[in-house]
């Protein structure tokens, strides 16, 4: 099977230009619905979410669906990266989880302008696809943030968006983060609640850039004030984008390149206006829509179902589509012959109730907001002719998060210690080669409202689940744990896949306080996966993203084990470009309006300020110490300078050390923040395990100031960039 699907091929890595030599490199169609649940589909009709659990018996009728899924790879266990839509596409799009952006006290983005939750620096899903030679191409809802010109090339920042200069192209969007083409809104297109500009953005312009031609829309409290194209109609909207994906594959038809399509549409999202809570035509591809849809036992499926069939039947067109459409870099065979195709939702529905089983969630406690297996599980659905069809169940436990690594294996292409840090590679796991469950711990974010805080998370591993309260994933939050894990619930999904019943007992506490240090230790690394980093000789292999300060009076540092014996010959400390500056002070809150972003590259530019002991300690007792100045500053390797010791320390396994450099405040050297916000933390060396950041005032030990008052747990398995050291060949 491996030999396969692995896709080795001449064609795709050594550039063959013979029209004989069939490029295999799949296209792939991932359609992603808005706000749907694996009980609104009838592809999960009968079918049963855990070995134990009974099968679901009612379900909207989805005839396409149902259709592609006899023929597909039917998933019980897939999830999304967060319980929201922002959150959720966050994860898809950068291979993080869905908690690491700056969005972090809910799971969309706020009501008017934002600034986009992906910084440049971060490699996304449809830019490594490029880089693979993949034509790429996005339709609908976006919802990770745009930047939209003010006219001076700063963002836009009025709440009603009166400050956007229509003529200017983006600042940022979806064709800044990888897609060759796009077609549609910046986020939700709610009257009610929304106040971006109901104006299609095509590529990275908007569709209608005169002012005077606009039209003021908007319902209830935003009535009169949000900018609209007299032409916007949110009841064909859904048709809009159709049409546009059908373009798109009949170009695809006649392009040598494969592609990637990213079908977004904003249904079923709730769209709560003049003329109701959802809008939808009458018909939809020549079938009636509009009091159409039905549930399984025969009964009227609403409004909102009505919704959920016009996408049934978009998915439906895009199939046949793919169907009958040739395919050129395979004579005689059709696209579909060769294209991963995905059904999905971004998290789950937005009907039902959050403390309740709904049908709407395939019997699955909570819904859409909801930090519950309904918030997180989804229906996915996967195709590959001769790879992934039959009607097959697959109950591997994954999440949206994952389709970033496990493609680029698919494709050979190696990740770096930058890119998708919270994405596993669950190819075999689809493919049934892999030994066992997939055990590997992932992380889930958000929860709107009652009974938790707005940043509640859950951690799963394998069948066991933790419900965790406030201050995890925004540490800072109100009432929350600063840091700290509160674990609410304790589930073990393979008994009782609805969470009806809490398994935390005395008997259980062990394995609980287990997935809460796991918990803990992933929020704070800043990564989940391997990130493969190199055996070397040097402790900090990458100074990540946190943000800069220079307000120590002290010595600041961390203490760290080792895996194995390892011998220090060098110590020494990180040294900032001089054009590195804070985004903000320390002792400020974060904001929605600046991100961490790396640090500035080259030996240029870079000298120290001032005079900095680094110490190396076991115990209390100094074992090595050196003196870098601004007159001898060490040798400069990349941005660390070091010092070389008159003898090698060897340092012993199951012993703790603690490594510190001494600053003063405003002595023009900065360290990176030992916690990061939304940015990238830093890489260390693989036998090396950090253990807590420590901060020094007059020879005792004080907590790291920061802009609340963390618990000692928000400085666990963290480092403050600085002081580093060498080890031996």
């Amino acid at each position: 099977m491996r030999s396969l699907i692995k896709l080795k091929l001449l064609s795709l890595f050594c550039g063959l230009s013979s029209a004989a030599a069939t490029d295999l490199r799949p296209n792939i169609v991932l359609m992603m619905v808005d706000d749907m649940g694996i009980g609104d589909t009838s592809a999960y009709l009968g079918k049963s979410l855990s070995e134990r659990s009974a099968p679901i018996k009612l379900t909207q009728v989805t005839p396409n669906l149902e259709a592609f899924a006899k023929r597909s790879m039917i998933f019980m266990d897939a999830h999304a990266g967060g319980s929201m839509c922002s959150t959720s596409r966050y994860s898809l799009m950068t291979g993080r989880f869905g908690h690491r952006p700056y969005l972090k006290r809910q799971g969309w983005l706020p009501h008017g302008p934002n600034l986009p939750m992906i910084q440049p620096e971060l490699v996304t899903l449809p830019e490594m696809l490029q880089a693979n030679g993949y034509e790429t191409a996005c339709v609908g809802k976006y919802h990770v943030g745009m930047a939209f010109d003010n006219g001076k090339g700063q963002p836009a920042r009025d709440y009603y968006h009166q400050d956007v200069d229509f003529t200017k192209p983006l600042l940022d969007g979806p064709t800044h983060q990888g897609f060759d083409e796009f077609l549609g809104v910046p986020g939700n297109i709610e009257d009610a609640l929304d106040t971006e500009p109901r104006i299609l953005i095509r590529d990275d312009r908007w569709e209608l850039t005169d002012r005077k031609q606009m039209v003021m829309g908007g319902w209830n409290r935003h009535a009169g004030k949000v900018l609209a194209d007299p032409s916007w109609d949110l009841t064909h909207i859904g048709e809009t984008y159709l049409s546009e994906v059908e373009a798109i594959l009949k170009r695809k038809a006649s392009s040598r390149a494969p592609f990637f399509l990213y079908y977004v549409p904003n249904a079923n999202h709730q769209n709560l206006g003049e003329e109701g809570r959802y809008y939808v035509p009458e018909t939809f591809q020549g079938r009636p829509v509009k009091g159409a849809a039905l549930l399984s036992d025969g009964s009227p499926a609403g409004e909102r179902g009505d919704m959920v069939l016009e996408n049934d039947l978009a998915f439906g067109r895009v199939v046949k589509l793919l169907e009958s459409l040739d395919d050129p870099r395979n004579p005689g065979h059709k696209l579909i012959d060769n294209t991963i195709v995905i059904f999905t939702s971004d998290n789950g529905p937005n009907e039902g109730e959050k403390v309740a089983v709904n049908y709407q969630s395939g019997g699955l406690m909570g819904k859409k907001a909801s930090i519950t297996e309904g918030g997180l599980r989804i229906p996915f659905l996967l195709y590959w002719k001769g790879r992934f069809e039959g009607g097959e169940i697959n109950r591997t436990h994954f999440a949206l998060t994952d389709l970033f690594a496990t493609f680029a294996h698919l494709l050979d292409h190696p990740l770096t210690e930058n890119d998708a840090r919270d994405s596993y590679n669950v190819w075999d796991h689809w493919t049934g080669e892999a030994e066992g469950d997939d055990l590997r711990p992932r992380l889930k974010f958000c929860h709107l409202g009652k009974p938790y805080s707005n940043d509640a998370m859950s951690l799963r591993e394998g069948a066991h689940k933790i419900i965790i309260n406030g201050g995890l994933g925004e540490p800072a939050i109100g009432k929350g744990a600063a840091g700290a894990v509160t674990v609410e619930k304790y589930h073990r999904l393979d008994f009782d896949v609805t969470e009806s019943e809490d398994f935390r007992n005395p008997e259980n506490e062990v394995r609980v306080r287990e997935l809460a240090e796991e918990a803990l230790r992933l929020r704070n690394v800043g990564h989940a996966r391997d990130l493969g980093s190199a055996v070397n000789r040097v402790l900090l292999q990458d100074d990540g993203w946190h943000n800069l300060r220079n307000d120590l009076n002290g010595e600041v540092g961390f203490e760290f084990q080792v895996r194995e014996s390892l011998s220090v010959t060098q110590l020494g400390m990180w040294d900032d470009h001089a054009n590195d500056s804070p985004i903000r002070e320390a002792d400020e809150a974060p904001t929605d309006w600046i991100t961490e972003r790396p640090s500035f590259a080259g030996a240029n530019g870079r000298g120290l300020a001032a005079s900095h002991a680094i110490r190396l300690a076991e115990r209390g007792q100094i074992i090595a110490e050196v003196l870098l100045t601004p007159e001898a500053p060490g040798e400069l390797l990349g941005e660390f300078r070091y010092v070389p010791l008159e003898g090698a320390i060897k340092l012993r396994s199951g012993k703790t050390y603690r490594l510190t450099m001494t600053t003063a405040n405003r002595d023009g050297d900065h360290i990176h923040d030992p916690a990061s916000y939304d940015g990238l933390s830093p890489v260390t060396h693989p036998l090396v395990e950090i253990v807590r950041s420590v901060f020094l005032k007059e020879g005792r030990e004080v907590p790291v100031p920061t802009w609340f008052e963390a618990s000692p747990d928000y400085w666990r398995h963290r480092l403050p960039v600085g002081p580093t050291l060498k080890f031996s060949e």
